[in-house]
């Protein structure tokens, strides 16, 4: 999913379970340093939609007449500085975050000098050259910031070594602080204003409309954090903005710090648990027995506890890891109901809106909550209609009646993830029909085969310095506090375009978890892309030139070995779900190497937070598709493809029980929008937590709070039907662009989809893409319940 803290990082998880599929960017604007984007989720580190931030094609020189840091200046085109971490310019030891940090705080102190110069003459720009030097100046400033801040946030959420992390961290306060101050500063805001009040036949109206766009967003941005505003009434919206900073920060904090959280463990019977999770798999991860080996001690919320859990016939057992997982990080009850105070007073008394839904929705395809909400009544009015809810909540309460024949037949919140996987796996014969033959290096191939297909791009391997490689420890590291593994298994690969042989950018993976490593599934954007050239306005936005900045985006996920026998150790074999997580952050990675825009702002993932999903759900859909799979899958120990008969199993299988997970999300976005939308009064969160539940027909268990570790509202606060709203457009796309066509690996389909929707970023409007894409059909809520042949 995405996430956007200053930054913006997609992130968060792509469903609640992947509480963190983010994407990261930073941005200028961002009323909240904890998170904003992707992601959708992260750490719950996540963030919100900003303005502005920093780097820059040209060589500005502060007001004193010196250049500008030519370390920021630098990052501004292609990477030219090798054996540094994430090939940032400068970046070779954890003191550099420190230097990097005081180099763009000074740089952007100049450029704020010369706008305050022009802001001070209250002269409007006469000549639309004038006017772009002061858009692409804004932008100069987000993008410098970005540089930095978004280097760290990446740096302390995955490297080995304590000092890096901590300088990593200790950067991304001070750059954040730093953006506190940008978002508030009446100079920028006031040269911003000049250009907007220019002539416009002369000026205005020459804009290009990725101009024009971004220089309305800016000054909407600026606004909606009330920087208009008088000055008595301004100083007090900053203070309410710090308010709920902090609480979004303790928020995110304590789920991913919560020490109760991090050495919960649940003792299960040690013979139950090995029904599920071969003995050798638990040595491997360092689980104990007692001495009588009788019973083992889980780690309350990871893999292991979660796949007995779901694969567990003790109904005891199931529950037992449910409550465990369900009633963590209790404290953020509190601080949750804090933040639904203080979001809500910021918007109405701060700022006049009727509720935070109102403020924060109006840049969003949305613009409303009353919209939202429509729009969740008509997916929830199309799964009524077809039915597929209610048959399979009975399917699953008629095969507990067999299973558990002692047990009440009263389907239980911890009973759905144990009778669903059960009923998938008897449709296919026996577990996953393609259980071995995904592996690592397989779904690798697979990307490479997509990008070359669909785009006519190459992606090649690329060898890395021992100063980029975060996931080992150097000599200088003595202190890391984790253990590091003796070979890399981070991997960098470079995109080219095949006919032109133009560079487009590079991707980092970091797929396997190790301790201190952020647990989820994650996209972050290291460098966003964009064309800093000063003559960028001409370009043609289909073709790259030498002066491009090009992106630099990681892909973390922590994916497991997913063997069923000791001898599965040349290749990492993944599950399904594993294989469709990766391709969901990849579809964010694509966005953000496709886009071609002249503002780092407008680039990439810096899409409409309910709009931003839609490329990483679209796709999701490879991974279930025969013609693709039959390509990429192949066996670890064999090398043999699937046989028809068993891709055909698994795709029958992918709409199974799929009307519980809609129904699920609709009750996530409600719950969302009550927290937020004005109309919750002091009452328990987790009783309405309860009721939504109960009053949409989903198992509920009493005293757990699973809410309380849900960073999404913070993340996606009052935009979380963004998820649903972005697969409704994702299913559209590929139905009319890739399976009507008979060939979901056409290269003109491909095409379509980046020429019409990837290659903008956030350039143009979503609604605008989406026209495009789908040849002017509008997407319902009918034809996504439909598509999923329920």
């Amino acid at each position: 999913m995405m996430r956007r803290a200053i930054t913006t990082a997609i992130g968060t998880g792509r469903r609640h379970v992947r509480v963190s599929r983010q994407v990261r960017t930073a941005s200028i604007h961002t009323n909240t340093i904890a998170s904003r984007l992707s992601q959708h989720e992260k750490p719950a580190n996540a963030v919100t939609r900003g303005s502005l931030v920093v780097g820059t094609s040209r060589t500005f020189r502060t007001s004193s007449g010196e250049p500008a840091s030519a370390s920021t200046t630098a990052s501004m085109t292609a990477n030219k500085d090798t054996g540094t971490l994430f090939s940032v310019p400068g970046l070779r030891q954890p003191a550099d975050f420190c230097v990097l940090a005081a180099n763009a705080i000074r740089t952007c102190d100049g450029i704020r000098a010369d706008l305050a110069s022009i802001a001070d003459s209250n002269e409007p720009p006469q000549s639309v050259e004038e006017a772009r030097r002061i858009l692409h100046t804004l932008d100069d400033i987000s993008n410098t910031v970005c540089s930095v801040i978004d280097a760290a946030e990446l740096c302390r959420s995955v490297h080995v070594s304590s000092k890096w992390r901590e300088s990593a961290s200790n950067a991304f306060d001070q750059m954040s602080q730093y953006i506190s101050h940008l978002n508030a500063d009446t100079n920028l805001y006031g040269a911003l204003s000049l250009v907007l009040r220019a002539d416009p036949s002369s000026v205005l109206n020459q804009f290009t409309p990725e101009e024009q766009r971004f220089a309305s967003l800016m000054k909407f941005e600026f606004e909606r954090d009330g920087i208009h505003l008088p000055t008595e009434q301004r100083t007090n919206v900053i203070e309410l903005q710090h308010h709920v900073t902090q609480l979004e920060s303790q928020f995110q904090h304590n789920i991913t710090n919560s020490r109760s959280a991090q050495q919960a463990t649940i003792q299960l019977n040690a013979a139950e648990v090995e029904r599920i999770i071969p003995r050798h798999i638990l040595q491997h991860h360092n689980i104990a027995m007692s001495d009588d080996e009788t019973t083992i001690q889980l780690p309350t919320d990871s893999p292991l506890a979660h796949s007995v859990g779901r694969f567990s016939a003790n109904g005891e057992v199931r529950r037992e890891v449910y409550m465990g997982n369900h009633t963590l990080v209790p404290e953020n009850l509190q601080v949750l109901d804090a933040l639904i105070h203080m979001r809500h007073e910021l918007a109405t008394t701060g700022l006049g809106y009727q509720s935070y839904a109102h403020w924060f929705l109006q840049d969003k395809m949305s613009r409303h909550p009353d919209h939202a909400l429509q729009f969740l009544n008509s997916v929830q009015g199309a799964l009524d209609r077809q039915g597929g809810f209610k048959r399979d909540m009975e399917e699953i309460q008629r095969a507990k009646k067999i299973v558990e024949p002692q047990s009440s037949s009263t389907i239980e919140a911890w009973d759905v993830p144990f009778y669903t996987a059960l009923l998938k796996s008897k449709d296919a014969g026996s577990g996953d029909s393609l259980d071995g033959f995904l592996t690592l290096d397989a779904c690798i191939e697979g990307m490479s085969l997509l990008v070359h297909r669909l785009f006519g791009i190459t992606m090649t391997p690329t060898p890395m310095d021992s100063s980029e490689k975060w996931d080992i420890l150097t000599d200088t590291d003595t202190d890391a506090t984790t253990a590091g593994t003796a070979t890399t298994k981070v991997q960098k690969f470079t995109f080219t375009e095949d006919k032109s042989e133009r560079p487009v950018g590079t991707m980092y993976l970091d797929l396997h978890p190790r301790e201190g490593k952020y647990v989820h599934a994650a996209h972050f954007t290291v460098q966003c892309g964009c064309t800093r050239s000063p003559s960028s306005h001409e370009q043609d936005n289909n073709n790259i030139n030498s002066n491009n900045q090009l992106p630099i985006i990681a892909l973390v996920c922590n994916l497991s070995a997913g063997a069923s026998s000791s001898e599965r150790t040349a290749s990492t074999v993944l599950s399904h779900n594993e294989v469709e997580t990766l391709f969901h952050e990849f579809g964010h990675a694509l966005h953000s190497l496709l886009s071609r825009t002249s503002f780092q702002h407008l680039s990439g993932t810096r899409a409409a937070m309910d709009f931003v999903e839609t490329p990483s759900h679209l796709m999701e859909n490879f991974v279930w598709d025969p013609q693709f799979l039959s390509l990429m899958a192949r066996h670890y120990s064999t090398g043999q493809a699937p046989s028809s008969e068993q891709i055909s199993h698994l795709v029958q299988s992918r709409y199974r029980f799929r009307s519980i997970d809609v129904q699920t999300q609709i009750v996530y976005s409600l719950f969302d929008q009550s927290l937020f939308g004005g109309n919750y009064r002091n009452n328990s969160s987790t009783e309405l937590f309860a009721e939504l539940h109960q009053s949409h027909g989903l198992p509920y268990a009493k005293n757990t709070h699973w809410h309380s570790r849900f960073g999404h509202l913070v993340t996606y606060g009052a935009a979380y039907y963004g998820y649903l709203y972005s697969q409704v457009f994702a299913a559209d796309i590929w139905t009319r662009t890739f399976v009507q066509p008979g060939d979901t690996l056409s290269r003109a389909s491909g095409e379509k989809v980046w020429r019409d929707m990837l290659i903008h970023g956030g350039a143009r409007d979503p609604h605008l893409m989406l026209k495009d894409v789908l040849g002017g059909a509008e997407p319902t809520a009918d034809s996504y319940v439909d598509s999923m042949k329920l």
